[in-house]
């Protein structure tokens, strides 16, 4: 049995990540949509904001390290208000600096959040969907996944990883009813890449203009009605990432004049001259 008022239309939704970002963006306009909302985080200070400014939505503090936590919250958020229909594995952090001078404990959380994290939230949730004959998973990662980038080694590594994996996922169950998309937005404005600002690092992110939450949230959820086993945004840009990363020595060949587009934009922008894009 569903939660109550829960139509067939309706998706109960588990959002990780959700305080922040894009995170919040998704919870949010899945709550617009009419889903019911399952919203976690490391923060549940955080937390507690967004109930306050959403509410009707759940909560739940998650540290999507540890898989005894997940299989915890999964089996209490179940119990209390019915089968989870889609996990949007959305948590996610980026530690730039150069591979030689990032510490070992930088790379084993980038390696716990960003690959374990989403691992650790299908291992939790794909009995539970297969059960039942119906699920969606929606792993976020990034155009990071399809080009190498300097600062980025271990955030690429991560994203890399989190595209094969969906992927092989999905032909582990190509015969279930199970959906399975990797999710792959452009740069966005969040406070992970305030981050990258503030440390001047990964400077060939700024070369672009980052979206704005709301639009790669709202690519999201349309997923959520129309399953696809693979979301670009912006979808031009990411097929042209894609098709560079087949060509690294070319990659390479470009990365110089790319960094100093990056800076020169990086520097436009902290001056209040290149603004996010809001479309």
């Amino acid at each position: 049995m569903g939660a109550v008022g829960v139509t067939e239309a309706t998706k109960r939704v588990f959002v990780t990540g959700a305080a922040n970002g894009i995170g919040s963006a998704i919870t949010r306009l899945c709550r617009e949509a009419g889903h019911s909302v399952v919203a976690t985080d490391i923060d549940s200070e955080a937390l507690t904001r967004l109930r306050t400014e959403l509410p009707g939505i759940e909560t739940a503090t998650l540290d999507v390290r540890d898989l005894k936590m997940w299989e915890r919250v999964v089996g209490e958020v179940e119990t209390r208000g019915g089968p989870i229909d889609v996990l949007i594995n959305n948590a996610g952090v980026c530690l730039p600096g150069r591979c030689d001078r990032v510490s070992a404990d930088d790379d084993r959380v980038t390696v716990e959040v960003n690959i374990m994290g989403v691992l650790h939230g299908v291992r939790t949730l794909l009995p539970r969907f297969l059960e039942r004959e119906r699920g969606h998973f929606i792993n976020v990662a990034s155009m990071a996944a399809f080009a190498p980038s300097p600062e980025l080694a271990a955030y690429c590594a991560s994203k890399h990883a989190i595209r094969a994996y969906t992927h092989s996922c999905a032909l582990d169950h190509r015969h279930s009813p199970i959906h399975w998309t990797v999710a792959c937005p452009s740069a966005v404005e969040t406070p992970m890449l305030q981050t990258m600002r503030d440390k001047r690092a990964g400077v060939v992110v700024f070369t672009e203009k980052a979206m704005s939450p709301d639009r790669f949230a709202r690519e999201v959820i349309r997923v959520i009605d129309e399953p696809r086993r693979e979301l670009l945004v912006p979808a031009m840009r990411g097929k042209l990432i894609r098709l560079l990363g087949l060509f690294p020595g070319l990659v390479a060949r470009g990365m110089d004049d790319a960094e100093k587009r990056g800076l020169a934009a990086l520097d436009q922008q902290q001056r209040g001259q290149f603004p996010f894009s809001k479309g």
